[in-house]
């Protein structure tokens, strides 16, 4: 089989949906042939060894014409090549071979172009690339992946029937209201299966399966102005709902900051745009790949009288090959142009995500086996499972993405404090307690603190308390827990639990003793601010599980009693809590941190019907409550969109002057008490209704995404209630740091002696409601 040079037409002009309309109507014929393998469309490919032309026309009719076969590898694409309809066989005849014995019938010859009814003509180009079977062996170099931090790229693991099945994790996405972790559909098992990601030194679990997943679509759906029957597009890929966004970071390792998706659809299709181009991909089993658009829409196998068809063959570039273990990678185009010289460093190219990998094509070369990767859209994934990727909303650093909140209010309160031995002590130290908050999104920051594993102190509680203490060993064997972690057991879905959780929150909110509010009673009678009186609190309204009974004031009491007694003794130990204890300020002043209605209102259903994300005990997904999702929506989506536009630190900055101004606080019980009267105020200046009133707002058809339309509603309010957060944090160190007789400025402290005192379970030891008083007055850390 052979196929002669086209040089008596020019084909420059046909179309994407001309090659399509082309291969459709003669796929059948084609395919017929004993020796092809496949279809696609693309470039005409020149051999390497064929003269460049030296005038116009003459790359049409070489001069040094070859005529040994064609492949990939020996092969390209160049600026006169033409449309053309590619055709992949198993071995190369030439026209000789044809009828000879036990050699293909005549009848079986591929013609080098096909005609249309209407007069136009279409060349096809033959490549040879016999396919093999694909090996399950895993890459002999193996990755470095960072110790902690969560991001696209990283290895991802599922257990289904006993056995593991493992893939990558792409990018993140968003719906808008819940934030997913994108990847191959056959790695992600059923909903509801628990999912793991591969850090260098253990598994964590990140979430669960979605109901979100998707096989395949008809062609004919996603390409409605291109002419293809009975043709399935291949996607496969599937969706992980996150369990903490706050460890993840929206970018890709190894890869420069992910840019918004480069768009394709039927109206932008262009072959020059695409074929040949170069593209990069972090896989969680191989690494960084490379490798070159070669083909699109591929037909890979016929079943049931139904092709399937990829929408694009990407062949690896100089042994940089794909490996089981890499699907679900998001591939990116190298543009040209303005920072898109693609002899820059890595780092410093445009890069723009185009595909999802999920599957693989192997070819045997030249006396070589290629791994082509066979990758769908990322537009028409987003487009499916109605999802936008996450770009804007999610440059911070890695480990810390939803915890802007808490480095802002650290960051800021150093500002307000007014002792000036105390606030150089902390100046000298800011970046330690706190992210600078014109550091939040720079890259050195995060290379440094992925590096170091050092956690600013503000975000400690979440990133590392709220964590399995290390070990914590799996059925496998595999340590999941964190050093300094403070969790002890496991909550729905095998989420971890423990001490620290009921630290966070405290659901003031409820009625108790005639009143309707616990925070009323507390007002009418200040000595009910008791752990004993608390708990009777909680089980009067149903909350039966010392998970449920916040006990956010008595920390706060318990965080001031203890940086006293560090003023006095030990300025590194008082840092160390004055950081971690910006966390709890953070939290008193967020709305839904006071309330029981912290992720809505379960007892009304939604504004606008929709199915929740939590599966019921059926195992399908029950109708949303009214403002389920509302929760992260506001801490973490909204807050850190406005962080990545500057309007969160200007609305807080704006609002610091309307703020109260805290008298004197010189024990732990007046800490407290500032904090109830904290978390009063700020559900006076901003509800939780407020919040699922606007929350439900963006659910309407037209509205902006949640995070754009909460600030619009809620932005400036949410900056008085952090303000507020701000000037109570400012004080509460001030007046810990002169109750406790602090005097010195003990200059820059070593962070691994700060990352000691954390890791250490009994600083500041986190316990339940029943064990609470007791650390205060006697704590346990000396």
């Amino acid at each position: 089989m052979t196929n002669h040079e086209d040089n008596d037409l020019d084909f420059a002009s046909l179309s994407v949906k001309d090659l399509i309309e082309a291969r459709d109507l003669f796929h059948f014929h084609l395919m017929s042939k004993a020796n092809v393998v496949g279809t696609a469309i693309g470039l005409y490919l020149i051999r390497g060894e064929e003269d460049w032309p030296k005038k116009r026309g003459e790359g049409t009719s070489p001069k040094n014409k070859k005529t040994y076969p064609r492949t990939f590898e020996n092969s390209e694409v160049r600026d006169y090549s033409w449309p053309c309809i590619i055709v992949l066989v198993r071995e190369w005849l030439e026209p000789g071979d044809f009828g000879q014995e036990n050699r293909p019938a005549a009848t079986a010859i591929l013609p080098k172009r096909v005609y249309l009814p209407d007069g136009r003509i279409v060349p096809i180009c033959v490549v040879v690339a016999p396919p093999v079977p694909q090996s399950n062996d895993m890459p002999t170099k193996a990755v470095r992946w960072p110790n902690s931090g969560l991001g696209g790229g990283l290895p991802l693991r599922v257990t289904t029937q006993n056995e593991d099945h493992f893939a990558t994790i792409g990018c993140l996405v968003s719906d808008g209201s819940t934030t997913y972790a994108l990847t191959a559909r056959h790695a992600c098992g059923e909903p509801g299966t628990p999912v793991y990601a591969s850090l260098r030194t253990t598994d964590v679990k990140i979430g669960v399966s979605s109901n979100r997943q998707i096989t395949r679509e008809p062609f004919s759906e996603i390409y409605p102005a291109l002419p293809m029957r009975q043709t399935w597009l291949g996607v496969d890929v599937g969706l992980v709902r996150l369990d903490d966004t706050r460890l993840w970071t929206s970018n890709i390792y190894f890869l420069p900051k992910i840019k918004p998706i480069f768009d394709i659809y039927e109206q932008n299709l262009s072959l020059r745009k695409l074929i040949d181009q170069g593209v990069v991909a972090v896989g969680g089993a191989s690494g960084l790949l490379k490798g070159k658009i070669k083909a699109m829409f591929y037909r890979y196998k016929s079943v049931g009288g139904f092709d399937f068809v990829s929408d694009f063959l990407i062949a690896p570039h100089k042994g940089s090959m794909a490996h089981h273990g890499d699907s679900g990678a998001v591939w990116h185009l190298q543009m040209s142009g303005k920072n898109g010289d693609k002899q820059l460093p890595l780092m410093e190219q445009d890069l723009r995500p185009i595909a999802v990998e999920w599957g693989a094509q192997v070819f045997a070369g030249s006396g070589t086996r290629s791994t082509f990767s066979v990758a769908t859209s990322l537009s028409n994934v987003c487009k499916l499972l109605d999802v936008e990727l996450l770009v804007e909303a999610n440059e911070g650093v890695s480990g810390t993405w939803g915890a802007e909140g808490h480095y802002s209010i650290g960051s800021l309160a150093i500002g307000q404090v007014q002792d000036p031995i105390l606030k150089a002590f902390l100046l000298e130290n800011a970046d330690l307690i706190s992210i600078p908050l014109d550091r939040l999104s720079d890259e050195q920051t995060q290379a440094e603190m992925i590096a170091s594993g050092f956690v600013q102190l503000a975000d400690v509680p979440d990133i590392v308390w709220k964590k399995y203490a290390s070990p914590h060993l799996t059925a496998k064997g595999k340590d999941i827990g964190v050093k300094g972690g403070r969790d002890d057991r496991a909550g729905a879905g095998g989420r971890s639990t423990g001490p620290e959780h009921p630290n966070h929150h405290f659901d003031a909110d409820m009625p108790w003793r005639g009143h309707d509010t616990f925070i009323e009673a507390w007002r009418a009678d200040n000595s009910l601010l008791t752990a004993e009186n608390v708990k009777e609190y909680f089980l009067d309204n149903g909350k039966k599980s010392v998970l449920e009974m916040g006990l956010l004031p008595f920390r706060v009491w318990q965080f001031f009693e203890r940086m006293k007694t560090f003023a006095a003794t030990d300025p590194a130990k008082f840092l160390a809590a004055a950081g971690t204890f910006a966390h709890f300020v953070g939290d008193a002043s967020q709305p839904l941190h006071g309330s029981h209605l912290s992720d809505g209102d379960k007892t009304k259903e939604p504004d606008i019907p929709r199915l929740s994300d939590h599966k019921g005990r059926d195992g399908n997904h029950p109708p949303a409550h009214r403002g389920e999702g509302v929760h992260s929506a506001f801490e973490t989506d909204m807050i850190s969109w406005a962080i990545n536009r500057g309007f969160l630190f200007d609305a807080i900055r704006e609002m610091l002057g309307s703020t109260v101004n805290w008298p004197a606080i010189a024990t732990g019980k007046h800490a407290a008490e500032a904090t109830m009267r904290l978390m009063e105020k700020v559900r006076t200046d901003l509800s939780p209704t407020v919040i699922i009133d606007a929350y439900e707002d963006t659910f309407h058809p037209g509205a902006p995404p949640h995070s754009k339309a909460l600030w619009e509603a809620i932005g400036l309010k949410t900056g008085l209630v952090m303000a507020e957060g701000v000037k109570l944090l400012a004080t509460l160190w001030e007046q810990a740091w002169l109750a406790g007789g602090g005097n010195t400025n003990a200059g820059r402290v070593d962070r691994e002696i700060l990352r000691s005192h954390y890791e250490n379970q009994s600083f500041v030891k986190s316990v339940f409601i029943d064990e609470i008083m007791n650390e205060i007055a006697h704590p346990s850390d000396g």
